[in-house]
């Protein structure tokens, strides 16, 4: 396959049976990925497993699960039966994710995240061997863990957004995966790690009139742009008053200020919408940008058959 072209899984409103069907109609129509995202629905292993099951060519990735949520052993574990449902084609994506979920929902500690990565990398990969796994670090520890059978080559995608995590992904990864990201922010990516396949996930409106998915797009972004990792990667785009004015405003309680401050600028730059044709030639810019594979996040204000209409649209 020349250029590739992914599908975020599961496919909102639907469910996870749902999403299984439109993954086989992706996988007819020629999409060349299924990539499963987890917040606070559907884990990430298991959609990515169903999937794989469900399919026979689609590459199935996990964009992301949280290095802080799983202990290395159980990321392995989980990580081989996604590989074996996927019949070979699975690839682990980790992340940090953020102190809202990991401290807040989870009620874990979120410390050292760069040093969590590369230790939590370092001990999955040992384990992913079938070797005995002994490893001590600051942040994770293993001793004597074996997994019942290897699955030693499953490419390794890490979540990153600034220098210092491109930088280890381009170190020990085989790629990056973005979110929230316009031209540029692949244009970052790129420079800092260039070694790396780049993945994004594009929040999509295909076929939506842009005036009409404004505002909700600014509700779906505007929290990420608290997130600390998000905002800075979001003020390296060229936002940089957008993302400090986000942070003020909604620092002191003002939710509708931080709401506002969202331009229809910025909306643009991190959303696509519009008749199919335009959204197939703003998926083009981000290639030119340097993207690798385009994963679709599809989305309409229309309703469901808008989203399965969607997905036929914008095959390849």
């Amino acid at each position: 396959m020349d250029q590739r072209l992914g599908l975020t899984v599961p496919v909102l409103p639907f469910d996870v049976r749902k999403s299984c069907e439109l993954a086989r109609q992706a996988e007819d129509l020629g999409y060349s990925d299924a990539w499963s995202a987890e917040a606070s629905g559907t884990d990430g292993f298991s959609v990515a497993a169903a999937v794989g099951v469900s399919t026979e060519r689609l590459r199935i990735g996990t964009a992301i699960v949280p290095v802080y949520t799983r202990p290395p052993a159980l990321i392995a574990m989980s990580t081989l039966t996604a590989q074996q449902a996927c019949g070979g084609r699975f690839c682990l994506g980790l992340g940090a994710s953020s102190p809202v979920i990991i401290e807040r929902w989870m009620g874990l500690s979120y410390e050292q995240p760069v040093t969590r990565m590369r230790e939590s990398v370092a001990a999955i990969r040992q384990a992913l061997t079938g070797d005995k796994t002994d490893f001590d670090g600051e942040t994770v520890k293993v001793k004597g863990f074996r997994l019942e059978q290897s699955a030693p080559d499953v490419p390794l995608f890490l979540a990153a957004l600034g220098p210092r995590m491109l930088a280890l992904a381009d170190e020990i990864a085989d790629g990056v995966v973005l979110f929230l990201t316009s031209e540029e922010g692949v244009r970052l990516a790129k420079k800092n790690a260039p070694s790396c396949e780049t993945v994004a996930r594009l929040i999509c409106f295909i076929g939506d009139d842009p005036d009409d998915v404004r505002d909700f797009a600014r509700w779906l972004i505007t929290p990420y742009l608290v997130v600390p990792g998000y905002n800075r990667f979001i003020a390296q785009q060229g936002f940089e008053d957008i993302a400090t004015a986000v942070t003020t405003k909604w620092g002191a309680g003002d939710r509708q200020g931080a709401l506002d401050s969202i331009t229809d600028e910025l909306v643009d730059a991190l959303t696509i919408a519009g008749p199919p044709e335009a959204c197939k030639e703003r998926i083009e810019s981000f290639r030119d940008a340097g993207l690798d594979t385009p994963v679709l996040m599809l989305l309409s204000q229309k309703g469901p058959a808008a989203v399965e209409q969607a997905l036929t649209d914008m095959a390849p």
